[in-house]
């Protein structure tokens, strides 16, 4: 079997894992290449926090002794794979983007990552976020802002920003990152790549720092929808550590997208908070719809009336929750934190305990009137964000003449699903601006599977990604 990798290694994990079946190249060279890239590419895009080359190349030797004999453990063996700096790694530290947690080491594998070096998946580093996950550009004010492979001057959206320009850019083959307000789905759309967040539940969440514990939910980036449901299978099930997992096995999710796909009935949400969204945002909705219907779907208006309540209820709990897991630093060391991160959380200190319980409370029949809205329909089709990726440093946007803040335009069409629970995938759906932009499938609680079936048929026919070409050199490329 030849040791050298080809001249560009492939990005996808069947592609990856065929070339090692294949032996046109082996774990260890490939995992050189991505550490090469990521040692060419970081100081531009500055993705990475701490990169891991020893304790990969190690894994990557011995995920090459599997594939020589025969014995490969899965999809994910050999696969360089990154994490959101907010996920402990044994022995590895975990900054969460804050200064506070500058020299904090993991004391162990969260489930996540054990599952994910059970299935001798090559860790390679840790990815740049939003300080403590707490925003939705990846600004970060001690380790530098992260950048949009498409251009570096724009965000690359949050807080997993780190970990989707590691896969846009070819530094990953698939990352993990969280997801509380929109924080896997937004930079997967402002960077052209696969965000999936799962059902909350699905996913242990034991070992990640936390922002508002309802909310979190860990994630997945991939260049693909059969990368996102591989990844999702080894990190996804029952912990018994973490009592807000289902006690239910998980689906086997790339068996389900081997199955045929007969068409589905799609909402297209058109009535909510369509006066902030971008008009070109919305053309992009209505392209990717009508590309819908070419792979046997039908579309229906969806109604969610009412639905802009949730951002109201899900900023009472996302305050109260963050300060109160914050409050220590808050008062012994506020001025450690970055300014927009330590304003955010003393926001929390505000909230009356009775309106949090009433935003908890109210989660049932608000689940109830989602459920009733998607009566007759398999999945919500909607905009995974209201413009594509501003400025760094840019706080407004001009919307249809409003001045919009870059926060509210970013999240404030992913954040209800996290109140609600259920899985959304954003995907792919265009450009704008020559940037790319997302659309969101949501589906009902726990079919993971249906959502990732529906972006896999739809990638079939017109094409699995659009991120930057593999062999991208660090300048801003074009559409």
């Amino acid at each position: 079997m030849s040791s050298s990798p080809p001249a560009e290694s492939p990005r996808t994990i069947l592609e990856l894992a065929e070339a090692y079946r294949a032996g046109s190249t082996l774990p260890v060279a490939a995992t050189k290449e991505y550490l090469r890239r990521i040692e060419r590419l970081n100081p531009r895009l500055n993705c990475f926090i701490t990169v891991l080359p020893e304790p990969a190349l190690k894994a990557a030797a011995l995920s090459e002794q599997r594939f020589k004999s025969g014995t490969p453990l899965g999809p994910l063996d050999g696969i360089p794979v990154a994490v959101k700096d907010i996920i402990y790694i044994e022995g590895v530290k975990c900054t969460a983007g804050s200064k506070i947690l500058a020299n904090n080491v993991a004391p162990y594998d969260a489930p996540v990552v054990k599952n994910l070096k059970g299935a001798g998946a090559i860790l390679v580093g840790t990815t740049n976020l939003h300080e403590f996950a707490a925003g939705v550009t990846s600004e970060n004010p001690h380790y530098g802002p992260v950048r949009n492979p498409w251009d570096v001057n724009r965000v690359a959206g949050g807080s997993s920003g780190g970990s989707a320009v590691a896969v846009a850019a070819g530094m990953a083959v698939t990352a993990i990152g969280t997801d509380t307000a929109g924080s896997v789905r937004i930079p997967a759309a402002l960077c052209g790549v696969v965000g999936l967040k799962p059902t909350y539940g699905r996913v242990s969440r034991l070992g990640v720092i936390p922002l508002a514990p309802s909310l979190d939910t860990v994630g997945v980036l991939s260049s693909n929808a059969w990368d996102a449901a591989a990844t999702l299978q080894v990190i996804a099930g029952h912990d018994g550590d973490d009592m807000t997992t289902v006690n239910s096995q998980a689906t086997d999710y790339t068996n389900a997208l081997s199955l045929p796909f007969q068409g589905a009935r799609i909402g297209v949400v058109q009535n909510y908070s369509q006066e902030i969204i971008d008009p070109r945002v919305e053309e992009n909705l209505s392209q990717f719809t009508s590309k819908l219907v070419k792979i046997g779907c039908t579309t229906h208006d969806a109604d969610l009336g009412g639905m802009d309540q949730i951002y109201d209820r899900w900023l009472i709990i996302r305050r109260a929750e963050a300060t109160a897991f914050h409050l220590g630093w808050l008062e012994g060391s506020p001025e450690l934190y970055g300014e927009d991160v330590r304003k955010l959380m003393e926001l929390g200190k505000d909230v009356r305990a009775v309106d949090y319980v009433n935003a908890l409370n109210s989660r049932p029949s608000t689940m109830e009137r989602f459920t009733s809205s998607m009566k007759g329909l398999d999945f919500l089709a909607i905009p995974t964000t209201c413009i594509p990726a501003p400025l760094i440093g840019q706080p407004k946007v001009n919307i249809k003449g409003k001045e919009v803040e870059v926060y509210s335009a970013l999240n404030r069409l992913t954040l209800p699903f996290n109140y609600l629970g259920c899985p959304a995938l954003s995907i792919p759906s265009g450009f704008v601006g020559g940037l790319p932009v997302g659309v969101q499938i949501v589906g009902r609680l726990f079919d993971e599977a249906g959502v990732l079936r529906l972006a896999h048929a739809y990638e079939h026919k017109f094409g699995s990604h659009s991120a930057p070409d593999h062999s991208w050199d660090g300048s801003p490329p074009t559409a």
